[in-house]
């Protein structure tokens, strides 16, 4: 188990005082020995946060664009880069968690979090060790409606934690030029279907953040915008990421968001083969790094998914169980419809 006197905390990102406050304050708590820094932005409220951290960097916000313009949101690319940068780089001790501002720990579990997987292929390898990261928002395939599509590279920029040398790498990576980045699909064709068409965006902060760091390992990358979805890529992402991440689950973490609509999200109600779950981080090690380890067969767990309207199912049962009071009347409604259709599927499957 690592002591938290070895760590230094990067939180990240904006001052809201109530969430930022209690985000500190349960580092304190948890981590009584580590030091903390804020890195965050000139003109912050932090007067009410005096003690609650070692070190505070106060970052020239480069901006964001606005990438949809039917949502109105906006890419935090380069805050997300600009802060990190900073805060990793005014660290001293030998490990790093970095952080959202929004984020809690409920416990320091993540401290006892250890990578099960022995082997790495030496060919692929960027870190020194695999840096370990949060499960929500680490995704193989991307959901709207009834629709899915492959996203490459696409780790969760919430937190991470591993060696300072490992995350100092990891943003070692330029800021974008703006707003051509986050306008990109203004002034280019979408050549392929895209269920988010109003994104214009060349790819999320998850995808830039990962894919620019697996060029430094694979020079033959070409990968310009999320839609480059091309077998070379997708092999490239699957064996990239597996040699130098490790994912876990708010659980595993310890953690939990403030902010809303993402403090009730969770990211298991989807399939386990659609996101870095622990199923599919068994396949792909099995598959890239270790042939010959036993793991489960998910053969039967594929079929059961395979079932129509069981995924569906599934996913607004689990819902149910999450969701604030306020949805679960709807939720209730969507598990007893989708319950009765799977049920009848089976009846007339059989």
């Amino acid at each position: 188990m690592i002591e938290s006197k070895q760590l230094s905390v990067v939180v990240q990102g904006v001052v809201e005082r109530k969430i930022t406050h209690k985000c500190l304050r349960s580092l304190r708590k948890n981590l009584p020995d580590a030091e903390i820094i804020l890195s965050t932005w000139e003109g912050s409220d932090i007067s009410k946060l005096k003690g609650l951290y070692d070190i505070v960097i106060l970052n020239q916000d480069p901006g964001a664009i606005v990438f949809d313009d039917i949502s109105g949101k906006a890419n935090n690319l380069n805050r997300i880069l600009t802060t990190a940068q900073s805060g990793i780089a005014a660290a001293s001790r030998e490990y790093i968690l970095k952080i959202r501002s929004d984020l809690i720990l409920k416990n320091n579990n993540f401290l006892n979090l250890t990578d099960d997987f022995v082997l790495r292929n030496p060919n692929n390898i960027l870190f020194k060790q695999r840096i370990f990261a949060y499960e929500n928002f680490s995704i193989k395939y991307d959901y709207k409606f009834k629709s899915k599509q492959r996203m490459l590279f696409h780790i969760s920029d919430w937190c991470h934690f591993g060696l300072k040398e490992d995350l100092k790498e990891l943003f070692n990576i330029p800021l974008v030029k703006e707003p051509e980045f986050s306008r990109y699909f203004e002034t280019h064709c979408k050549q392929v279907n895209d269920i988010h068409k109003p994104r214009l965006w060349k790819m999320s902060p998850e995808q830039y953040i990962t894919s620019a760091n697996a060029a430094k390992v694979f020079p033959s990358l070409n990968f310009e915008t999320y839609l480059d979805r091309t077998d070379e890529n997708t092999q490239i992402s699957e064996e990239f990421i597996i040699n130098n991440f490790r994912i876990f689950s708010a659980k595993d973490w310890g953690m939990a968001c403030l902010k809303i609509p993402y403090n009730t999200y969770n990211i298991a109600v989807n399939s386990p083969f659609d996101y870095y779950s622990d199923v599919e981080q068994n396949l792909d090690y099995k598959k890239y790094c270790d042939p010959s380890i036993e793991i489960p067969d998910y053969k039967f767990l594929k079929q059961v998914f395979s079932l129509k309207y069981f995924e569906s199912l599934r996913r607004h049962f689990l819902q149910l169980i999450f969701c604030p009071w306020i949805r679960k009347p709807s939720e209730i409604a969507s598990t007893a419809l989708y319950f009765f259709l799977f049920l009848f599927a089976l009846i007339k499957k059989d």
